[in-house]
This record gives structure tokens, C-alpha cells and sequence, in this order.
């Protein structure tokens, strides 16, 4: 006897989006760990200058939240190659799906945690400095105010950090999928990034990583820059479905 309901795409999408959003709530805890050790590490300051008369003295010490987005960047990325194992896609035919969904309500679970990376990131940058304006061994700290003259400038910089983050998610995607193809690449994949650690320089020379890195953060063009992570994200998540569907026939 068939049933006379219709599941269409959306409703079996929106089906597994809700469902992830239950099953990765751990996930945000492991964000919260990493942005508070990265606001930790960011205390010690990138640079400091110092300068004065003989009757005043002025030590400027210089802080950014950059190591906070490069930890909320690992952390999408982390997050990304979780969401490809084999348990958490077997978890997805729980429902009545296909392929298409399971690969679409991932990428929307990306890009939510890419959302909430980038906020929190950013909230993360507010709260440095209120920890630095509190430090006993400072009088008092300057930072330029956001006004109306530059409030385009933090929206381009707002959307810029969601598309490098949003960017990794999509490659951590990519490296999940390629685990799961062979089991050579739960050992290669471990190997590089341990490796790049030790050896970045002399890695970046040989794998070209440099060149990668510069197609990206060296675009003058904002438009320009917004295709490029685009193309790539679509390329990424297009070749991680079409490589799941080719195990998925010869399983």
C-alpha cells in the first residue's frame, strides 16, 4: 500500500538541517573554548613602541583579534570534516532521502556555523579590548570609533571574514570527503597539517600553498574576491557531492 504524501526536497532539506542542529550542538562549546584561548594568546600583543620626553613616557602596545579568526577559521574547518564521516551521513537515511539532501543540508549546517564563527569572532575582538582596557599595567586605550563615514568599511570587513571562513568550511568539506574515498588520506591529511606546523615555509615553497593563499588575500578587487571564494566554495562542495555519489554506486 503507498502513501498518498509527497516529500518534496525542501521539506526532507529542512528535515536533516533541523536534525544536525540538535545532533553538532556540541560543536559550539569546542568554538567557545578555542576563542577564549585565542583571546588569551592575543593578550601578549602583536607589537609595542615606545617614545616620550624627559618628562613623559609613552609605551604603545598593539593588539589584534587576528589569531581569534584564524581559530575560528580551524574550528569551521574541524567541523566541516566531522559532519563527512561515515556515522553522520549513515545518520541522514534515518529520514527519507537521497544524496541531493543529505549534501544540501550539509551545506547549510556550513554555512551556519560559518555565521555563528564570524559573530562570535567578531564579538570576540569587542571583548579583547575590554579585557585590555581593564589591565592594571595600562592608563588607558585608544581605538578608532565606527562612524557613519566607515560603516561600509566594517561591512566589507564583516562579509570578508564570513567568506574566508565560510571558504574553510568548504575545504574542510573537500578533505573530509577525500578521507572518506581512501584511508590513505586519514594518515596523509594529518601528516600535512602536523607537518606545515613544523615546516611551513619550506612546505609553502614545495605545495604552492603560498600562491593559493595569495590568489585569495592579495585581490585589490572586492568584487574580484567575491567570485573567487565563490567559484571555489561552488568547485569544493560540487566535487565533494559528485565523488559521495560515485561511492555511494560503487557501495
Amino acid at each position: 500500500m503507498q502513501s498518498l504524501s509527497k516529500v518534496t526536497l525542501d521539506q526532507v532539506v529542512k528535515n536533516q538541517f533541523l536534525y544536525k542542529l540538535s545532533a553538532f550542538s556540541g560543536v559550539y562549546i569546542s568554538l567557545i573554548i578555542l576563542q577564549v584561548i585565542a583571546v588569551l594568546f592575543s593578550l601578549n600583543g602583536v607589537g609595542n613602541s615606545t617614545g616620550g620626553s624627559e618628562l613623559i613616557s609613552l609605551n604603545i602596545h598593539y593588539y589584534s583579534a587576528n589569531l581569534i579568526f584564524v581559530f575560528t577559521m580551524l574550528w569551521v574547518f574541524i567541523v566541516s570534516i566531522i559532519i563527512t564521516s561515515k556515522g553522520y551521513r549513515d545518520e541522514d537515511f534515518s529520514f527519507v532521502t537521497n544524496r541531493i539532501s543529505s549534501d544540501l543540508s550539509n551545506v547549510l549546517f556550513v554555512v551556519l556555523v560559518t555565521i555563528i564563527g564570524t559573530i562570535t569572532a567578531l564579538l570576540s575582538k569587542y571583548v579583547l579590548q575590554v579585557i585590555v582596557l581593564f589591565l592594571p599595567k595600562f592608563d588607558s586605550i585608544y581605538h578608532s570609533p565606527v562612524s557613519m563615514k566607515i560603516g561600509s568599511f566594517f561591512v566589507m570587513g564583516t562579509l570578508t571574514a564570513f567568506l574566508y571562513i565560510f571558504l574553510c568550511g568548504a575545504a574542510g568539506y573537500f578533505v573530509g570527503t577525500l578521507v572518506r574515498v581512501s584511508n590513505l588520506f586519514k594518515i596523509l591529511v594529518p601528516v600535512i597539517f602536523v607537518g606545515y606546523l613544523f615546516f611551513g615555509g619550506t612546505i609553502s615553497e614545495v605545495s604552492g600553498l603560498v600562491t593559493i593563499v595569495e590568489f585569495f588575500y592579495l585581490e585589490t578587487s572586492f568584487i574580484a574576491f567575491i567570485l573567487k571564494v565563490f567559484i571555489t566554495v561552488l568547485v569544493l562542495f560540487a566535487g565533494s557531492a559528485a565523488i559521495f555519489n560515485r561511492m555511494e554506486v560503487r557501495q
